[in-house]
Parts: structure tokens; C-alpha cells; sequence
């Protein structure tokens, strides 16, 4: 499910949403022009009460025109001292109800964070996309870094590096910086990129209880970390494509990557399918998604991604989004592993 409501505004740069929904914009907004698409309001605190039942006499005049006294059932309200509603400040909606310890993050500050981001390297950092979902209950903001990153000797090896800010009014989850290759357009590629920064280790959390200058500055220091993240991946790639790997080499690396479990506990069903992922994974290495990083060790650990994601039978559509989104970084770590193994032999 997507989540956008009528009351949910969004905005996606020059791709249009698999949903179809929110503003397709031609070029990258400024953050006046995203903020009046996806956030022109912000969330206000507003007092709780409860209805406390009590009875009250009254004087009355019965059927015979006598005053009698006559208890009856009423309500007073009483303000609850520890709690506040987060609502709309546009048309009132309910967001939800938190702890009154609880310091909300505004919209506003989202864009600042996002400026903050930036820094003194102006035009470096672009809005890709933004909107708030459940009729506002959470937003999010969605970064990329002007330029790709590339990978010397990958023809194909440029890539985007988002960076997203995600926060919840209804005080369902915290305010959250995250490193992250998917693109959020939605509920379900937004709870996407909060498990792919957990299982990169890309996430960072911004304390509610923070001012707003002590955010952008948590803030300068998680993009700073994300941006050396993404020189440390670089260079190690790099390394990756450098090492050169023979044929043989490469069968080592498929027969390691695709273990055949010991004789005695294998059966023919197991060895069928064991030598069919093998030889999905040299059509792999031997087509053109390999193109141009055939013979290294770099090759060698993108061709077994694409067969984890992609190839490798799946016995349902969630086994294969965990192998996606849950399990990728182990399975390239071990991929690393064993190419770097295989180049030395």
C-alpha cells in the first residue's frame, strides 16, 4: 500500500511514481517549492481532556408542581497533564498522541536539516523526492548527490547515493537520517529504505529532546559520515576492479559462492539445483550486465549480487524482498570474501 491520502502531498523529480500519484516536476525544486507541494503545514500541539462522569442534584418541579431534589448523570472534562495531540495546523487532522516529553521535529525543520546538509557546497545536495503519508503522519524528504558516483574501469558503475531525512508526527517512530540506494515514493519503499540503511548501518537517529540547533549540526556530522561511507565503498570497489581473476579462478569463486553440501546429506534435488545456480551465475558473469569487469574480482561480486537479488529462485515475493533489503550486505561481504580469496590462489 502506498499510503497517500487525498490530504497527502508529494513530489517526485522527472520520474512518475509506480502509484501514479503526487507532482512530477521537471527539474530539482528549491526548498520553498517542495515545501508548498509536500509540507505546507506543520504539527501543533494541542491540550487533551477526558470525560470524567459525575452526578449532580438538581432542583425540579415534579408533576405536582412541587421542587424536589433529582440526581442525575453528568461529564466534566479534565486536561491529561502528560500527553498532547500532534494535529494539522491546515485542516486540524489528528497526527497522534504523544508524551508531552516528547519534542516534535516541524516540517520546517526538516528543510533545514536539509539545507544544513548541504553546507557551503551549494548545489551539491537536490531534492529527488518528498511527501508525507496517512494524511500526514509521516513525512519524508529524500536527497541525492548532484553527481553519480563512478567507478573507475565499470562502464556501467555509476550510481545514485540518496540520503533520507523520514520523521513520524503520530509518535510512532523517530526522526532519522539514512544512507540509502532506494528511492522513496511511498509506505512501502519508505519502510524499504528504513530496512536497507538498518542492514547497511547507515541509519542515524536524531534525539526528539534536541533543539534545532543541535540537530543540524548531529546532522552535518551523519552526512559527513555517509559521504565518507561512500568514498570508503568507492575505493574498495576500485580495489575490487583492479584485481584481475582466470577463468579457473572464476569457477573456484561460482563453486565457493554456491557451496554443494556433503555427499551424505544431499540429495538429487538439492545437487539439481545446486548446479543450476551455478550456471546461472556464469550466464551471469558471461553476459553483458558483466560487460566491460569480466576477469575481476570486482565482476566476480557483482554478477553473485545480481544472482541473489535477482536470479536465485524464491519461494515467495518476501523471500526475495528480505534477500533484497534484509540480507545484502552479508551476502556481498562473504561475496568480497571469497573473490579476494580466489584471486590469490
Amino acid at each position: 500500500m502506498h499510503e497517500i491520502t487525498e490530504t497527502d502531498g508529494m513530489f517526485s523529480v522527472r520520474q512518475e511514481t509506480w502509484h501514479g500519484l503526487g507532482t512530477v516536476l521537471t527539474d530539482y525544486p528549491t526548498v520553498e517549492e517542495a515545501k508548498q507541494i509536500a509540507h505546507p503545514w506543520e504539527p501543533v500541539s494541542e491540550p487533551i481532556y477526558r470525560a470524567v462522569p459525575t452526578f449532580v442534584e438538581e432542583q425540579v418541579m415534579d408533576g405536582s408542581g412541587n421542587w424536589v431534589t433529582e440526581t442525575r448523570p453528568t461529564v466534566h472534562y479534565v486536561e491529561v497533564t502528560d500527553s498532547v495531540l500532534n494535529a494539522r495546523s491546515d485542516n486540524g487532522a489528528s497526527l497522534g498522541v504523544v508524551g508531552k516529553g516528547f519534542t516534535p521535529v516541524s516540517n520546517q525543520e526538516m528543510y533545514d536539516i536539509a539545507e544544513a546538509i548541504e553546507g557551503g557546497d551549494k548545489g551539491s545536495v537536490m531534492l529527488e523526492t518528498g511527501g508525507s503519508l496517512a494524511g500526514g503522519r509521516k513525512v519524508w524528504l529524500l536527497l541525492r548527490l548532484r553527481e553519480p558516483i563512478a567507478i573507475k574501469g565499470d562502464p556501467h558503475g555509476e550510481s545514485i547515493a540518496y540520503y533520507a531525512l523520514q520523521n513520524q508526527h503520530d509518535g510512532g517512530g523517530a526522526f532519522r537520517g539514512q544512507g540509502t540506494n532506494v528511492r522513496i515514493v511511498c509506505a512501502n519503499t519508505s519502510r524499504a529504505a528504513d530496512l536497507d540503511a538498518e542492514a547497511r548501518g547507515t541509519e542515524f537517529v536524531f534525539r526528539h529532546t534536541s533543539g534545532i540547533t543541535q540537530r543540524i549540526e548531529e546532522a552535518r556530522d551523519a552526512l559527513a559520515g555517509w559521504r565518507e561511507s561512500i568514498q570508503q565503498w568507492r575505493l574498495a570497489n576500485e580495489s575490487l576492479i583492479a584485481t584481475r581473476v582466470t577463468t579457473a579462478q572464476a569457477e573456484v569463486f561460482i563453486e565457493e559462492f554456491i557451496p554443494m553440501p556433503a555427499a551424505r546429506a544431499v540429495s538429487d534435488r538439492v545437487v539439481e539445483n545446486v548446479l543450476t545456480g551455478r550456471a546461472e551465475l556464469r550466464a551471469i558473469l558471461d553476459g553483458p550486465t558483466c560487460e566491460g569487469i569480466d576477469h575481476t574480482a570486482y565482476g566476480l561480486v557483482q554478477a553473485a549480487s545480481e544472482y541473489h537479488q535477482h536470479v536465485r529462485a524464491a519461494r515467495s515475493a518476501e523471500s526475495r524482498f528480505k534477500r533484497a533489503y534484509l540480507e545484502p550486505q552479508r551476502i556481498l561481504t562473504d561475496a568480497v570474501e571469497i573473490a579476494r580469496q580466489v584471486a590469490l590462489v
